[in-house]
C-alpha cells in the first residue's frame, strides 16, 4: 500500500513538472485585448487593478485584471499622459494642464490637483515621494504626497520624458539624448550620460538601467556604478516602453510589436504583435500589459 502511494505521488510530481515545463516553454502571445478610451499611454498597477491614462480620451480608466475589462472611468480632461501608483493613490500627469491629478482608488474620485507646470510626461511614485518629468520646463518636480505640495524643482537636460527610481537614484531620460541622474538626498543632478536619439523610457533590469531610443536603432544599458553606457543592443528604431521580468520586454512604436530580449545573449528572441503604436508596458497578475495608443486598446500578453 505504501509503495503504491509513493508511486502515485511520484507520478503526480512528474506530471506537475511536465506541465510546468510545457507552460514555461509556451511562446508569449496576446490572450486578451481591452478596449479603452482614446490614445492610452501611461500604465500603473495598484489596488488590484491596472490604471490607464488615455491621452485623447481625457480620462483615467481602471481595468479589472481578473476579468480583462474596464471597471471604472475617471474623467480628467487636458490630455492625461503618465500614471503611477504610490502613497495609496493613483497619480496622473497631463500634457495640456499644469496639474498632476491624485485619484483615490477606494472611491475612484479625484482628491487633489498639484500645480507643477505644463507639458508633463512620465512620472514615478513611492510611499513618500512623487517624481514628475515636466517636459515643457526641462525640470523634474518632486511632490510630497503627505501635503500634496511641491518640495523641489530640479533642472535637467532638454525636455525630460520619464522618471525611474532605482539604485538609490532618480533617472531621467531627456529628449536631447541624455539621461540625468538625481541624488534624492540632495535633489542635485550628479551625472549626465549620453545615450541614443530621443530616449523615451527606462527600466532597471539585472543591475543595469536600460534606456529606449525612439529615433535610434539601439537600447542602451547604463552601469550605475560608473554612470556610463556598458552595452548597446540593436532592436530597430521606435523603441519606447520597457519592462523587466527576468528578460527585457520592449514596445516598438513603429512596428506594433513587443520584443522579448534575452539579456545574456543580448538579442531579440521573440516578437509579439499587439495593437497600433504600443507605448508602455506594465507587469501585473502574471501578465504583460501594453498600451496601444493608435488603436485605443490595452493588450494582455501571456509571458
Amino acid at each position: 500500500m505504501r509503495a503504491r502511494s509513493l508511486a502515485t505521488l511520484a507520478l503526480a510530481a512528474a506530471l506537475l513538472a511536465s506541465t510546468a515545463a510545457a507552460a514555461s516553454s509556451r511562446p508569449p502571445r496576446v490572450v486578451a485585448t481591452v478596449r479603452t478610451g482614446g490614445g492610452p499611454i501611461g500604465l500603473a498597477v495598484g489596488a488590484g487593478s491596472l490604471w490607464v491614462a488615455n491621452y485623447t480620451g481625457e480620462s483615467l480608466e481602471r481595468i479589472a485584471m481578473a476579468r480583462n475589462r474596464v471597471a471604472a472611468r475617471v474623467p480628467l480632461g487636458n490630455s492625461p499622459y503618465g500614471s503611477a501608483f504610490g502613497a495609496g493613490s493613483v497619480w496622473v500627469s497631463s500634457f495640456d494642464s499644469a496639474n498632476v491629478t491624485r485619484v483615490d482608488p477606494a472611491t475612484n474620485r479625484i482628491v487633489a490637483r498639484i500645480d507643477v507646470g505644463l507639458e508633463q510626461a512620465g512620472l514615478a511614485a513611492t510611499a513618500t515621494d512623487v517624481w514628475v518629468a515636466v517636459y515643457g520646463r526641462g525640470q523634474v518636480v518632486r511632490i510630497d504626497p503627505g501635503t500634496n505640495s511641491v518640495e523641489a524643482r530640479i533642472a535637467v537636460g532638454g525636455n525630460p520624458e520619464d522618471v525611474v527610481l532605482a539604485a538609490g537614484a532618480a533617472w531621467v531620460p531627456n529628449e536631447n539624448g541624455t539621461v540625468s541622474r538625481i541624488d534624492p538626498a540632495t535633489n542635485a543632478v550628479t551625472a549626465t550620460i549620453r545615450v541614443g536619439a530621443d530616449p523615451d523610457n527606462a527600466v532597471f533590469c539585472r543591475g543595469r538601467l536600460w534606456v529606449s531610443s525612439l529615433l535610434g536603432p539601439r537600447l542602451y544599458a547604463i552601469d550605475p556604478a560608473r554612470n556610463a553606457v556598458a552595452a548597446r543592443v540593436r532592436v530597430g528604431t521606435g523603441s519606447v516602453g520597457l519592462a523587466c521580468a527576468g528578460v527585457l520586454w520592449v514596445a516598438n512604436y513603429n512596428t506594433g510589436r513587443v520584443l522579448k530580449l534575452d539579456l545574456s545573449r543580448r538579442r531579440v528572441v521573440r516578437r509579439v504583435r499587439v495593437g497600433v503604436q504600443p507605448r508602455e508596458i506594465e507587469l501585473g497578475a502574471g501578465a504583460l500589459w501594453v498600451s496601444n495608443q493608435g488603436s485605443g486598446t490595452v493588450s494582455r500578453i501571456r509571458r
